[in-house]
């Protein structure tokens, strides 16, 4: 028994030593992003100068306001939005942690590049570790392991390499939740059954949420499952009692990041941008078909996985009788049904999702994660079956023949698909050392002229102006360059604006505080006539544009009541009029106080801006007003936006294109704003944390023990 446990644990080791030697390339390679880790880092980067604002403050070193790492503003995306405050932060806060516990010897980008290695490295492991704590074999876990790396779809945003590497979708948050999406269920299995640890399961569930809010309700549909699952020895009533236990701890975990997630729920986008499908999946009869073809885990080979998932639901099927007492089995196979259910999404359930808890603004193909989980850990009982029926005919040598012959063509596969990441990142990382000094210039020069930049749209000259395969916005994105270009996150209500931005249109430039134009060099197309030649360094060409800045003064001769729904309608509406021209706002009244507008607008300039400037996310103006009027300060509304106007407190309200305005008085006017994110989040979390201490004092109570 004990060499056999020593066996396991050898192979684990060698499945993980192996999966390093295959990742090891995408180290050198993410120096250079395609893909959604561009904004991963960026707010890692974000956070970690949060910090460093908020230490230099304190030791009198620093003129802005601490910065708050759990609700900061990032200006780069979208016009500004807090991504810190409404999105799962909890893996980039890991990597700021590991960068200041190295004492910042190590560039910060080196450590997120390791962190998201090392997220990756160790999937097999947590599956390991999972499939034990079921209680099931070393041999079914060592298959689990094994099978981890092996999942292959066209491109479905599952646990598999194409979520996570150069050449994939930059997946970051997911990598990390995975971890913590099994450990919490194979912690609250234990815990349902024997009543002890449910407070650690439902940190573990917590810290899941933290990670990814979808892989965190994946968790906690699946322990609601496992609570009402057939075949515990434990009644079904405690179960359903002790899951409330890991939910409440659950809760409170993650309460202070879920709390403004619900708070700013009307100013949170749902993009009209977005593929439908990624709101709504696919529909049930391709889910279906995928799994019978085994595109859902083998894409572009033999279905040998799916057909180990296969083996082992039927396994389970035929002994379901015979299960009493191995109630993880039963729980597997009903979870993975379940979640090939709803990954088929509105299509085949329309509203009998709300049953679910889905809410219309879940992204609904990411439940793929929950079916790549439960299909995985079926086939690694199908695997193992295989290998203990060799064992029984006394074949112990044809163990390891007959899994080379099988795992052979998946590896293929998947050698196949790491050594084509490996070559294209590797001619993009050639690329980008052979233009860096240009592109370190031109980042430095937009950096010093500040407003937005404008490097092209995606759909439009912008995403073919590239370093290798990385379109130029990429790169101003990773240096935190604002930028009128491609919506690495559509979460901004104006976000959607964006790709409607019109590059003939000078009023468009003014509208959205774009400066500086970075286009290719030697351009033989016709540009627009405002833009004027700025200089050239290497391949790139810096246009300057007529500015005006991020403030403004203007009319609001109209008022319009929105909802998140009917906000992009009516701006858009009047993005094409000639009243963006005209410095002609509208009051966008969100929650039918807003106050009256004067509709009679005399002719001329309502005001001036006569001085402004920016200390890091603290901006200052000095503001002429010839008539009462408007401030347009041209960032993404917030109520978190804290404006000065003369030195007192003033509230703000939102004018197209979802901009921040303050009313003015006609005369002379300094403004300061700042965002200020507040103390909400920080000390829901010391609450959380005293009340999960707290929770321990009763693990005596009857609702522990089932007494």
């Amino acid at each position: 028994m004990r060499n056999a446990a020593w066996l396991s644990r050898a192979l684990l080791l060698a499945v993980l030593l192996v999966n390093a030697v295959g990742l090891w390339p995408d180290l050198a390679a993410s120096r250079v992003d395609l893909n959604d880790n561009v904004s991963h880092f960026a707010m890692v980067e974000r956070i970690v100068q949060s910090v460093g604002q908020s230490v230099g403050q304190s030791v009198g070193q620093s003129g802005e306001d601490g910065g708050n790492p759990l609700d900061a503003w990032s200006p780069e995306w979208a016009f500004g939005f807090p991504m810190l405050r409404d999105y799962q932060t909890l893996p980039h806060l890991m990597v700021a942690a590991v960068y200041f516990l190295l004492f910042k010897k190590v560039a910060l980008l080196t450590v997120f590049c390791w962190v998201r290695f090392v997220s990756v490295l160790l999937l097999p492991l947590s599956f390991y570790r999972c499939a034990r704590l079921l209680d099931w074999d070393q041999w079914v876990a060592l298959a689990a392991a094994v099978l981890a790396p092996l999942i292959s779809t066209n491109g479905l945003y599952g646990l598999e390499y194409g979520s996570y590497l150069w050449a994939g979708n930059g997946l970051f948050p997911q990598s990390v939740a995975t971890h913590f999406l099994l450990l919490s269920l194979g912690f609250a299995y234990r815990a349902l059954r024997s009543g002890k640890g449910l407070r650690l399961a439902g940190i573990l569930l917590g810290l899941t949420a933290l990670c990814h809010f979808i892989y965190g309700y994946i968790g906690a549909l699946s322990i609601c499952l496992m609570a009402m699952a057939p075949g515990f020895e434990v009644p079904r009533s405690l179960r359903v009692r002790r899951t409330a236990w890991v939910a409440l701890s659950a809760l409170l975990v993650a309460a202070f990041q879920l709390a403004p997630l619900v708070a700013d729920g009307s100013l949170i986008n749902h993009s009209r941008w977005e593929p439908a499908w990624k709101w709504d999946s696919f529909g049930g009869p391709q889910v279906f078909q995928w799994l019978i073809t085994g595109d859902l885990l083998d894409h572009g080979r033999w279905p040998l996985l799916s057909l180990f998932a296969l083996l082992g639901a039927v396994g389970v099927v035929r002994r379901w009788r015979d299960l009493h007492g191995q109630a993880a089995a039963k729980f597997v196979l009903l979870a993975a049904l379940l979640w090939l259910l709803l990954f088929c999404g509105r299509p085949l359930l329309g509203p009998l999702l709300w049953l679910a808890g889905v809410s219309p603004d879940m992204q609904l193909h990411r439940l793929i994660g929950g079916v790549h989980v439960f299909l995985l850990l079926l086939a690694a009982h199908g695997l193992a079956y295989l290998w203990r029926e060799l064992a029984v005919r006394k074949l112990p040598l044809a163990i390891p023949v007959v899994t080379f012959l099988l795992l052979y063509p998946m590896v293929q596969e998947r050698t196949i698909y790491l050594r084509n990441n490996l070559n294209w990142s590797r001619a993009n990382l050639a690329a980008y050392e052979g233009g860096r000094a240009a592109l370190d210039a031109v980042i430095g020069r937009l950096k010093e002229r500040g407003g937005r930049v404008y490097p092209g749209l995606a759909a439009s000259w912008g995403g073919k102006f590239k370093i290798g395969d990385v379109p130029l916005y990429g790169f101003l994105s990773v240096s935190q360059v604002p930028a009128v270009a491609f919506l690495y996150h559509s979460m901004a209500l104006p976000g959607d604006l964006m790709p409607v931005f019109n590059e003939w249109n000078a009023a468009q430039y003014r509208l959205f505080a774009i400066r500086t134009v970075a286009a290719p060099a030697g351009l033989t197309t016709p540009v627009p006539a405002f833009w004027s030649p700025l200089e050239q360094i290497g391949r790139f060409q810096l246009y300057q544009v007529p500015d005006a800045g991020y403030f403004d003064v203007v009319d609001v001769p109209t008022s319009a009541r929105v909802t998140r729904d009917t906000f992009y309608a009516v701006n858009e509406a009047w993005l094409g009029s000639d009243a963006v021209a005209a410095r002609r706002h509208i009051l966008l009244d969100s929650r039918g106080d807003a106050p009256a507008v004067n509709p009679a607008v005399p002719g001329g300039d309502a005001g001036k801006v006569t001085a402004q400037r920016q200390d890091g996310q603290v901006y200052r103006a000095e503001i002429d007003a010839s008539r009462s009027s408007y401030l347009l300060f041209k960032m993404n509304y917030h109520p978190n936006w804290k404006v000065e106007l003369d030195g007192a407190p003033v509230s703000t309200v939102m004018l197209s294109p979802g901009f921040i305005g303050v009313p003015l008085a006609a005369g002379h006017h300094t403004v300061v704003c700042r965002y200020q994110g507040g103390a909400m989040k920080p000390l829901l979390a010391i609450v959380g944390i005293i009340l999960l201490f707290a929770m321990g004092r009763l693990r005596n109570s009857k609702l522990w023990n089932g007494a």
